[in-house]
This record gives C-alpha cells, structure tokens and sequence, in this order.
C-alpha cells in the first residue's frame, strides 16, 4: 500500500485577511471566481487558505503535516499575521494497492451489492465500490485505489476488506 495524498485541515486562532496574505507572499494566487487563497510551497506541497481562519495541506506524508504547518505559520509571521495552530485534523487520505484479479470487473460488478458498487465503463474505466467508510477504485489491472479514510489504519483495514471481498468472487 502507497500514500497517494493526504489533506489536512489546520485550525488558526484567527480569521485570515486572505488579500493581505495574497499581497504580502509571492506566488499566492485567488483561483478564477474562488473565494480561497492558494499557494505551493517549495516542495510543490499545495496550500489553500480560508477567511474562516483555516487552511487545507495537500502532501503525501501524513508524517509531516505537523512540520509543514509550523512552516506556513512561520511564513505568516514573516508578513505580519500573528495566528497559532489549535487543532490539525486529516480530512482524507488516499491510497492506493493492487490486487490479483480472478474474473474481470464485469463479473465481479454482477456479485457485488447494487447499493454500494457501480461499474460503467464507457463513463469511467475502474469500477467504484463503496463500503467501510471509504470509497474504492478497481481497475481491470487490478490497481486499487482508496479514498476518503481518515486514518492510515482505516485506509488498510478497508483495503484488506475489499480485496477479501473481490478474492471471493471468481
């Protein structure tokens, strides 16, 4: 199992003047008829702020958001915006594995519960199975991707679920 992304969601002690901070560091940027500030830090790793006083990190190592927010912090100081971190919570994780396949989508679609699976291809080439708390991607190649766990352990736990459940459908 691979860590694709993990966002978070960081919680300041203050509301955020969105255009200081976008006049004050270079490279920010208000996507077109967006109501958030935007900006990459050197890493590439994305960062998005909201008035509300929160900002969301994208980055692949769930290991250093508490870093990557300390560094966001400092560069608020830098222009004059005196915020504290009061909570950092992981928003989603996304994940990705593979598996053997035994049979293909199309049959493993026609077994598996109509509620939580859908398999269109001409729409979307990996089928989509819901279950768990998480949302899974198949592919025909047997990569899966997982999306929307909170935790790495949740991400794992549901992996192990669904490939149990595919393993049994021949």
């Amino acid at each position: 199992m691979k860590i694709v992304n993990v966002v978070a969601i960081v919680t300041l002690d203050q509301p955020l003047d969105l255009l200081l901070i976008h006049n004050r560091i270079p490279g920010s940027s208000f996507p077109k008829n967006a109501h958030w500030l935007r900006m990459r830090l050197e890493d590439n790793t994305y960062i998005a702020f909201y008035k509300s006083g929160k900002f969301l990190i994208t980055h692949k190592n769930p290991d250093a958001l508490g870093k990557i927010a300390d560094i966001v912090i400092r560069k608020l100081k830098e222009i004059y915006v005196d915020a504290e971190i009061k909570d950092i919570t992981i928003h989603k994780i996304v994940v990705m594995d593979s598996m053997k396949l035994h049979s293909t989508l199309e049959n493993i679609i026609a077994n598996l519960d109509p509620k939580k699976a859908c398999y269109e291809p001409e729409q979307f080439p990996g089928l989509i199975y819901k279950d768990w708390g998480v949302s899974f991607l198949l592919f025909s190649s047997g990569k899966v991707i997982v999306a929307g766990a909170k935790t790495v352990e949740k991400a794992e736990e549901g992996i192990k679920r669904f490939k149990e459940l595919v393993s049994s459908i021949q």
